[in-house]
């Protein structure tokens, strides 16, 4: 199979990925396979009786398929109840407008898509645990792509649609926000891509749905 995938966001399973304009299509498809791929090989380990660091797994597959992926930077809690409001404002502080913008266009386009909520929560949520990751990416160089990945775990009192974007501050408890900065170079990764590819491709598609920003 030899089509893109590559419309400027998606929700790609527990992930909602977002691009700057400007960033040809074979990248776009490059970054939304490759974390596809991290993810699926991740919940499969975690659902195989694996315990530990979920992102620290997540980040170790990235780094086989030649993502450089530094160490994260734990963030200090905030109050403010609004999950992606919150993920927006972070993204924005340690980013700039530049990645923040195309992030809370995806936001607003996701919070009334049922199908892309659908998919996000069925995958980031496991009984009352979830976790997820925001990634803004922005064109740096003729192969490259800076990219930044918010990724949060936390508890759920319970199940509640919409809860990315609920205003309850009682529903999320337990939280922990991370952030990393990336730089993600296409030829590196061209030696890692047909695997990748199809290895998601045969996994199925319907992990990524995308949002029209």
């Amino acid at each position: 199979m030899k089509d893109l995938i590559a419309p400027q966001a998606a929700v790609v399973g527990g992930s909602v990925v977002a691009f700057a304009s400007g960033l040809p299509a074979t990248h776009r498809d490059d970054i939304y396979m490759s974390t596809a791929y991290a993810q699926k090989a991740t919940r499969a380990a975690f659902d195989d009786g694996l315990s530990g660091d979920w992102f620290e797994y997540y980040r170790n597959v990235l780094k086989f398929v030649g993502w450089d992926v530094p160490k994260p930077q734990t963030l200090t809690q905030s109050r403010n109840s609004l999950m992606a409001g919150q993920a927006t404002q972070r993204i924005a502080t340690a980013w700039g407008e530049q990645f923040s913008e195309p992030m809370r266009r995806a936001l607003r386009v996701m919070e009334h898509n049922a199908l892309a909520l659908k998919l996000f929560e069925s995958t980031c949520l496991r009984a009352n645990v979830g976790s997820f990751q925001m990634i803004p990416c922005v064109m740096s160089g003729p192969n490259k792509v800076e990219m930044g990945i918010y990724h949060r775990q936390f508890q759920i009192e319970r199940q509640a649609s919409g809860f990315l974007f609920s205003k309850d501050e009682t529903l999320i408890h337990n939280s922990v926000e991370q952030i990393a900065a990336i730089t993600f170079n296409t030829l590196h990764y061209a030696q890692f891509r047909e695997k990748v590819k199809k290895t998601v491709i045969t996994g199925s598609l319907k992990y990524i749905d995308g949002l029209e920003i």
